[in-house]
Formats: structure tokens, sequence, C-alpha cells
């Protein structure tokens, strides 16, 4: 079970400031995977959630082609490509997809990376659509966690990702979600039921941030007669 949010928010506002602390890339070795770790993106030595998806979803996309959204240092689509999916990550962040392309050379894997504003620069098509998104989206929340690695106001961006995710799927594709009890998870059912769509959790989990404090992560998958 999850800690109270008023704990968790406390114990992540704490993280994000230690992880801000760096000011060039840093190196770390998380579930087997050597990496260097760029200050802008987030940050997986910090938030276990990045290797909890990246240790879950290969049982879910089983080897066929995967594409990450946010794709930060690139820990969840290495763990995608060692179990043989064709790779292709992007992240609006340019220092997040130089690092993610070397950290597959680093752990010899291969992917193709790209510069996008979610799906703006993405060509082709999909078996699975992946996005860890930014679980934060009212302005009640402490001001740590209105980074814009945390935080969606109004879920604009997650808004995005549900209406145009389905223009690149295969037939019989699917679009996953990485989220968590800490977010608007009413909002986020209503999101996807105005596209049409209906949704399942296909695992969850707990993660432990420090200081006994812990956080359920959720892998959604998303079905529509269209998708």
């Amino acid at each position: 079970m999850a800690s109270p949010r008023e704990e968790w928010e406390k114990r992540i506002s704490h993280l994000l400031t230690e992880s801000k602390k760096h000011q060039t890339p840093y190196h770390a070795e998380i579930g087997g995977y050597r990496l260097d770790i760029h200050p802008s993106v987030y940050s997986p030595k910090y938030f276990p959630e990045t290797l909890w998806y990246g240790q879950h979803l290969p049982a879910i996309v089983q080897g066929k082609s995967f594409l990450e959204v946010g794709v930060g240092s690139g820990l969840v689509s290495l763990h995608l490509a060692a179990s043989g999916s064709r790779v292709v990550a992007v992240d609006v962040n340019p220092h997040a997809v130089d690092q993610a392309r070397e950290n597959f050379a680093r752990n010899q894997q291969s992917g193709d990376f790209f510069v996008s504003d979610i799906f703006e620069n993405v060509g082709g098509t999909f078996d699975f659509i992946f996005w860890n998104h930014p679980w934060q989206s009212s302005e009640a929340v402490p001001d740590e966690l209105k980074s814009e690695k945390t935080f969606d106001a109004g879920y604009t961006l997650l808004k995005r990702y549900f209406a145009e995710g389905g223009k690149y799927l295969n037939p019989d594709g699917s679009i996953l979600l990485g989220t968590s009890c800490f977010a608007d998870m009413d909002s986020i059912g209503s999101l996807i039921a105005d596209n049409g769509c209906s949704y399942k959790i296909r695992e969850k989990g707990l993660g432990d941030v420090g200081q006994g404090v812990t956080e359920e992560y959720y892998i959604l998958q998303i079905f529509s007669s269209t998708v």
C-alpha cells in the first residue's frame, strides 16, 4: 500500500531538490545497466518508477515494436531493446535524446532517437506506445512538483497523447500509460473515455522512495474500437 499523499509529496519534493544539485551528467548503474544521466532529465537514480516500468513492460510488449514518449535516460527503452523489441524513443529535451542514444551504445543496444514534442516528429507505426507521463496536474501540489518532469497542468499534454496516439499504432496495437495512485486517476479515466476508449490495469506494484515512503505504480493499456 502506498504512503499517505502528504508524506509522499514531502519525500518527492526532497528528492527533486537533491537531484537538482547535479550540474553535469553523472554515472549510475541501475538494473544492470550503466547510465550517464543528464541533470535536466528525470533521474532513475532518485526515482524508482523508471526501473519498475522497464522491468515490467517486456512481459506486456513481448518483443514487438515499441515507441517510448519521454525517453529520459533511456532506461525503460533499454529493457525493451534487450528483450528483442525494435525501439524508437523521443523526448522534447535534446539532452535526453543525446544521453539516451549514448546509453544505448554504452550498453550495446540499438534504437532510434528523435527530439519530439510528444508525436510531433514521429514517423511510422508501432505495436506499443508508452509514456511515463508527468503525474501531477493540480496547481495545489507543492512548488517542487511543478517542474516539466513531474507536472502537466490540467493534463494538457496527456490529452494530446490520447487523442493523437492511435495514428501511430499498427493494427491491434496498444497505447500504454505509466502512472500512479498519486496521479488524478478520475481525470485520466475521463480523458480516456473522451476519446471513445476504455482501459485496464495490466500491471501494478509498489516502489520504495526511501525513509519508509512508498508509491504505487500502474501500467494502463488503452482500448477502443479504433485502436
